[in-house]
């Protein structure tokens, strides 16, 4: 891994210029604080050798192969966007100092890490870590829903906004944690099952969470121990240690942390508990992240004015019954010279209000204006600033569109040119990329009429063919997006998304049973079960199927057929016996014409031909002339 220091200050790919070093991830991954140069705004930078990509269990067994996996990953995850996720906004590969790196670039969000909070002696009130927990059930519950398993949920990958809300990081960006390759760090919030060798899933996911709230509160990580081994044999099938001293909040996570996997529950779920509890426990504070505000933000910080009470003088009252009485007695005479006071008063209020009137009118007929700038294709802070000093009330709309680039303004209202009064407000609409399509169901459509919609959001489409039992030869029997299946008609993705569409080519073929010796009712079940129908012929004569089964098939077994198909059938005879013709006792030229006329066959010979035949058999089994003798035998003869 190239030297963090060496890269302070450099460009990657034109666009991104490194500042600070935020944190060493591991040994093979790094991540920066940097400047999109490009949007003039602060992004995070992490940066991973390709080596380090390579997955043999996961079938990546070369550097070019990791590549491919990694941008194909972050293809997916560009298009998981929420707001409780840290998401993913650029990536890229790139040769530093002759080792091949990828880099991917997140939002950047520069108020520590829940880690980093903990690591200063902090602790979260019980309220605090409930909002803590909604806000982290929120992305797992949306990265559970398409598909992805976190693996390492911790306070080390739970980052704070400017909102001093949390987020979620670390999505996608590195194998999920096995025992193999776990640190120490990793096994205090690693689950029971997957410390006895378990793949992480949606409900180790969840205990992670609930180790990381109690620690959030507590300041301890249950069962943590000297070493990896031991932290983790501490934890099987205890429960964690949850003390009501948490309040309502305790019961959401002793489920959350139970150590049978399916006791716990979804994300959802432990939201709900969550959010069910919420009006029992007192108003959380905001959280004070490890990050102080700049002094600029906070000395420009607006305050109320509060406008000063009058001063009074104030006396000791000795005795209240006393004034009480003097206050009863008093009768109130208005004098003429009082009452001329008050008409002059009021005289003097009025001219002050007609004044204040007259002010405020002439100030709005004397507004300055100026001529609205041509902003359209800058970048939204260039736009900000150049219009910083004309007192608008500035209006900031995301739209989405194909001809302006992401961050970049796409027009004003009013528009370019026209004169606008300070004060008043002027819409700047911001490209938020291209548009988005919406996933529609197209399942029982025709070929043409599903790719019409789908092609109508601006999504490509992939058709294949498979038979099916319901669905009409040409329609659609399914659909799904070829690199996120688990979303959902009315969900939105990036125009461009390829969609998969399977089309009927009507029921499958069935392979023909052998029904050949079966009673015509077990014969009828089978080719029933398969859609097949039987069809009967006349009965036949069988050697080797007894009377009343059914001797002879057609199509034979394994041939293939359409749902519907006829299995043509006839009922066995038993053997076909004829009369054994007088051949015992004759030469064999005259034996021979008889056989043959009768419909035998001459079989084995034995003897000189010329004498008179002495005996007949036929498989061994001895025979006579006038036996009822199945038609076709090879008939074997003696001759002395």
């Amino acid at each position: 891994m190239v030297a963090s220091e060496s890269l302070i200050g450099k460009v990657l790919v034109g666009r991104y210029r490194i500042e600070t070093l935020r944190s060493e991830g591991t040994a093979s991954a790094q991540v920066f604080d940097a400047e999109d140069l490009r949007h003039a705004r602060k992004v995070a930078v992490r940066l991973m050798t390709v080596k380090s990509l390579i997955d043999l269990d996961a079938g990546i067994a070369d550097e070019s192969s990791a590549l491919d996996a990694f941008k194909a990953s972050m293809q997916q995850l560009f298009a998981l966007n929420h707001p409780t996720l840290v998401c993913i906004d650029d990536w890229g590969d790139l040769s530093i100092d002759g080792l091949r790196h990828a880099f991917n670039v997140t939002q950047h969000f520069g108020q520590g890490t829940l880690r980093e909070y903990l690591d200063r002696g902090r602790r979260l009130s019980p309220s605090q870590a409930l909002v803590v927990g909604l806000d982290t059930c929120r992305a797992l519950h949306h990265a559970h829903q398409n598909g992805y398993v976190h693996g390492d949920v911790r306070p080390a990958n739970l980052i704070f906004g400017d909102d001093a809300r949390v987020r979620l990081t670390g999505l996608g960006t590195k194998r999920s944690v096995v025992v193999e390759n776990m640190s120490i760090e990793q096994a205090r919030y690693t689950s029971p099952e997957v410390g006895q060798g378990v793949t992480p899933n949606t409900q180790s996911d969840v205990y992670s969470l609930a180790i990381t709230l109690i620690e959030a509160i507590t300041g301890e990580v249950p069962f943590a121990g000297d070493s990896i081994a031991v932290t983790l044999a501490n934890r099987v099938d205890k429960l964690l240690p949850v003390s009501a001293d948490m309040g309502p909040i305790a019961a959401p996570i002793e489920r959350a942390g139970r150590p049978i996997a399916n006791e716990r529950g979804s994300a959802l779920e432990f939201g709900r508990a969550l959010a069910q509890i919420a009006d029992k426990m007192p108003q959380p504070q905001p959280i004070d992240t490890v990050v102080s505000k700049r002094f600029e933000d906070v000395i420009t910080r607006p305050h109320p004015i509060v406008v000063a009470a009058d001063k009074r003088d104030s006396q000791v009252i000795e005795d209240l019954s006393k004034i009480k009485e003097t206050v009863a007695d008093e009768k109130i005479v208005e004098s003429p010279k009082v009452r001329r006071r008050l008409t002059r008063l009021w005289i003097l209020v009025a001219v002050a209000a007609v004044a204040v009137v007259s002010v405020i009118v002439f100030q709005s007929l004397t507004k300055v204006s100026h001529l609205i700038p041509n902003l359209n294709g800058l970048a939204e802070a260039q736009a900000r600033n150049d219009i910083a000093t004309f007192n608008w009330n500035l209006i900031i709309r995301a739209e989405r569109t194909n001809t302006v680039e992401f961050g970049y303004v796409i027009r004003t209202e009013p528009a370019t040119g026209v004169n606008l009064k300070e004060g008043d407000s002027l819409v700047i609409f911001v490209s938020d990329g291209p548009p988005l399509g919406v996933l529609v169901d197209v399942v029982g459509l025709s070929r043409e009429a599903a790719v019409e919609k789908i092609m109508g959001q601006g999504l490509l489409v992939s058709a294949s063919d498979d038979s099916s039992e319901t669905i009409a030869v040409g329609n659609v029997i399914s659909w799904s997006v070829a690199k996120q299946p688990s979303l959902l008609a009315g969900d939105e993705v990036l125009q461009g998304t390829l969609i998969d569409i399977v089309i009927s080519n009507g029921p499958a073929l069935r392979a023909v049973p052998l029904i050949v010796g079966m009673s015509l009712a077990d014969a009828t079940a089978t080719t029933s079960e398969l859609g097949l129908v039987l069809a009967v012929t006349p009965d036949s004569f069988s050697s080797d199927v007894a009377i009343g089964l059914i001797a002879a098939q057609s199509p034979p077994p394994s041939e293939k057929l359409p749902r519907g198909g006829s299995v043509a059938y006839s009922i066995s005879l038993g053997p076909d016996l004829v009369v054994m013709p007088n051949i015992v006792g004759i030469n064999f030229i005259d034996a021979e014409k008889r056989l043959v006329a009768a419909g035998f066959v001459v079989g084995e010979v034995t003897g000189r031909k010329t004498y008179r035949m002495k005996s007949a058999s036929v498989n061994g089994t001895a025979i006579n002339n006038g036996d009822m003798v199945p038609r076709g035998s090879a008939i074997n003869m003696v001759f002395p």
